[in-house]
Order: C-alpha cells, then structure tokens, then sequence
C-alpha cells in the first residue's frame, strides 16, 4: 500500500475472510515520525498472504500464553502444593552428576559444592560460593589452572513435556550474589567440550549530581531489599522484587517466574492476564525503574566458549571402563547405550582466566570546576586578550571609582572653601603699592 491510496492493505482483507488476528499483550503505539518512518517502507515489505495460513490450524491459538509458558505455569502451580525438599530430593543430585573436579590442577568433589534451588531449572550447585567463609582464588591463566568438571547429565529421568533441551545451564557470578540463572545463565551442550575463557570486568559510576546510582542498595523500598534475593544488590534482583510485589497486591498470588516468600500462593494460568498488566504498568511508568537504579560498583564476567567433540570416538571404550562402577543409573546407562548414545549422557566443561588482567570502567565528569575556570579564561585570553592581571586591574578601577564616589561630594565643597581661605590670607600679606610721582619744575627765565 503506497501513500495516498485508499485501497485496503492485502492484511485486512485476509483477516476480515480468515483468522481474525488477536492483539499481542505487549504493543506500543508509534509516534507521528516512526508512522511516517513505516510508511516510507511500505513498497518494501508485502503484507502476509491468508492463503498461506489458512489450513495452518496449529497457529489458531495466535497471540494466546505459549505451550512452553502455560506448563511452566501449570506445572510451578501443581509442585508449589510440595515442600521444596521434597522438590530437592526429586531432582538431580550432584554426587550423581559429578564425574570428575579438577581445580588448579587437584581434585575437588561434591563437598565444594553448594545448593539452591531454582523455579525453573531445578537443582543448582555453586562452586567457590564463598559460604565456607573462604574463597578460592586463581595464581595463573589458562586451562590447566582453571576448573575442570565433567558430568553426567541422565537424560533418562528428563521430564518428556516440561524438559525440550538437554545440557547444564552454567552462570559466572561474584560471591555474596543470587544467580539468576534464566537471564544471566548459558547452556552447556552434551557430547562436547566447552572451554570458557573468562575476563574479570569492574565498573565504577558516580553518584550524588551525576547519576542516581546506589551504593548500597538504599533507594529500595523498606523491607524489600532481601526478601527474595538476598546478599550484593543488583539491579535485576531489585527489579523482580518490585514485580513480584506489585504482582501479589493486585493479583493476590506470587508470578512462578520470580523467587516469591514460602506461603505464597502462585498464579496459575487463569491470572496471567492480570500479572502481564502489572509488568506493563510498573514497567511502561519507570515506577520499577526508579525503585531501582543501578550501582554505583558492580562486577561482571565476560567469557568467550570455544567447543569441540568430547568424547572422541578413540576415548569412548577408556570412558565407558572407567565409569562402570559409579552406581546403579550409571551402570545402567552403560549396558543399553550404543557409542553414539553415550556421549549425549556426558559433556566436560573448563573455566579458565585468559589472563589475569582485568578491566575497569570508571566513569569520571566532562568537566570540573577547575576545567570550566581554565577554559574560560582560555576563551578569553585568546579572543579579547584578557588575563588575570586585566581582571585585577579592572577590579582595582571599580573600587577605585567606588571610593571617588562615596566621598565626592564633600571633597568638592572643602576644596573650595580652602581656596577662598588661601586668597585671603595671601590678600593680607601682599602690601599695597604707593605710587611715587617725581616732582619737576619748569622756570620760565
């Protein structure tokens, strides 16, 4: 459709005789100049053609909850009746996993490993979580002295419906920090691999006229800071608080999606409408976002992964002897998997340091006071050739001219009066002057 055309787009015509198109849960309207951008475009996009999609009855359900959110839905509302530890001894267990540790070249084992438990994945471990009260730290680059993890991931005991992938979801974060492993997690692919090499990064911002960035997580509301995710603030973690808090006072249940208190009751399907309202508002408001700014220090983890085939097919045999005595699910494993299928029950990851080097964002001001002082006078000295001596100068002549006018007047009538004084006294002491005439006289013999 080109400008000016009053026929109806091809799209309007094909949902008038076919599927009517339902509205998406999240649409912003578009300003004049994004209306005119799209309308410029026109002659390059072609609309959906209905016959395309007439028969493709597996599309019905547009714009509806999507089968993968409506049985995390469903299923986070049927376990939330269980207590989380039954919900911990149904899921993985780490001593089953682990298959081989290996830290800065020696072993470690399940017992450097600690639990939490995730809505959506389940059973996490964190490694070098700090809880012990003490950190592990790395003295050298490179694989050798970085971790070493092969597991065992018993893709048999997959939920068939709510599992569609196979792997680990691994996450790099500082201690003192909940992971949030949906947003900030990568996955780990069986049958291969992955080297992970990480850099160190510090950002630094500034605070007070600069920015609204926290130093301590102070602008969160009372009572909220570490309701669901305790320890270092961050700003997801205080995003998803002021969510589900939001969430729970309208709708009266907690959103499965986000860590929510013990006696919760989680929404289900049927208030999904409801919860979907609440994000937009306090998102689409920024009442979220100011609850929450970012902080004023933060550390992150940047990584590059680099994969390959593990294990080799040479490997296989050398693999499967050595695992053949870890349990009943391994040995089990063993005997009904071919070679091929075996290597999709195991992957092998490595986290290493590239280098110790690290990164460190500072953010400092444009320009100081003592920046604006130099380059005004710069302005200045180079276009009207001031300095600071003809500042000085200038100043000395205004108080100059101050004092002169304070005190004119009064100088003006004293200075007269002592000039008349001074004529009279000096009238005084002048003498007269005599005039003397020569007497001369005439005979006239």
């Amino acid at each position: 459709m080109g400008q000016g055309t009053t026929e109806e787009p091809n799209i309007i015509a094909a949902l008038k005789s076919g599927r009517r198109r339902k509205k998406r849960s999240v649409e912003y309207a578009l300003t004049e100049q994004e209306i005119t951008i799209v309308e410029d475009m026109e002659g390059f996009y072609h609309p959906p053609n209905a016959d395309d999609f007439q028969n493709m009855s597996w599309f019905d359900n547009y714009g509806d909850v999507s089968s993968e959110k409506s049985i995390l839905l469903n299923l986070t509302q049927y376990i939330s009746q269980y207590m989380e530890e039954d919900l911990i001894e149904a899921g993985h267990d780490i001593g089953e996993m682990l298959q081989e540790c290996v830290f800065m070249g020696k072993t470690c084992g399940p017992e450097d490993f600690y639990h939490f438990y995730d809505n959506k994945y389940g059973n996490c471990y964190t490694f070098n979580s700090g809880m012990d009260k003490a950190v592990a730290r790395i003295t050298n680059p490179g694989t050798s002295f970085g971790l070493s993890l092969t597991m065992f991931i018993n893709q048999v005991q997959y939920i068939p419906v709510l599992t569609q992938e196979a792997g680990l979801r691994l996450l790099l974060h500082k201690q003192g920090q909940v992971p949030i492993m949906e947003e900030d997690g990568f996955d780990v692919t069986p049958g291969t691999k992955s080297s992970i090499a990480v850099r160190y990064v510090e950002v630094s911002r500034l605070d007070g006229l600069y920015s609204n960035c926290t130093k301590n997580g102070s602008r969160f509301a009372e009572g909220t800071s570490h309701e669901y995710y305790p320890g270092n603030y961050t700003q997801k973690a205080c995003l998803k608080t002021c969510l589900q808090n939001g969430i729970i006072k309208k709708c009266g249940c907690a959103s499965p999606l986000y860590r929510r208190p013990v006696n919760a009751i989680v929404c289900g399907p049927d208030d999904n409408a409801c919860v979907e309202e609440v994000e937009f508002d306090l998102l689409d408001n920024n009442i979220c976002s100011y609850q929450c700014p970012l902080p004023c220090w933060e550390s992150q983890y940047q990584y590059v992964i680099s994969s390959s085939q593990w294990p080799s097919n040479n490997y296989m045999p050398f693999l499967k002897e050595s695992l053949d005595e870890r349990g009943e699910d391994m040995k089990k494993v063993m005997e009904a998997d071919t070679r091929t299928g075996l290597s999709q029950q195991f992957l092998k990851m490595v986290v290493y340091y590239d280098n110790l080097n690290f990164y460190k964002y500072t953010e400092r001001p444009t320009m100081t006071t003592k920046d604006l002082i130099g380059a005004l006078g710069g302005h200045l000295g180079l276009w009207i050739g001031m300095s600071v001596i003809s500042f000085i100068e200038v100043f000395e002549l205004i108080i100059t001219l101050i004092k002169w006018c304070a005190r004119g007047g009064r100088s003006n009538k004293t200075s007269s009066l002592t000039d008349l004084d001074e004529k009279s006294r000096r009238a005084d002491e002048c003498p007269t002057p005599v005039l003397k005439f020569k007497e001369s006289w005439v005979n006239d013999d």
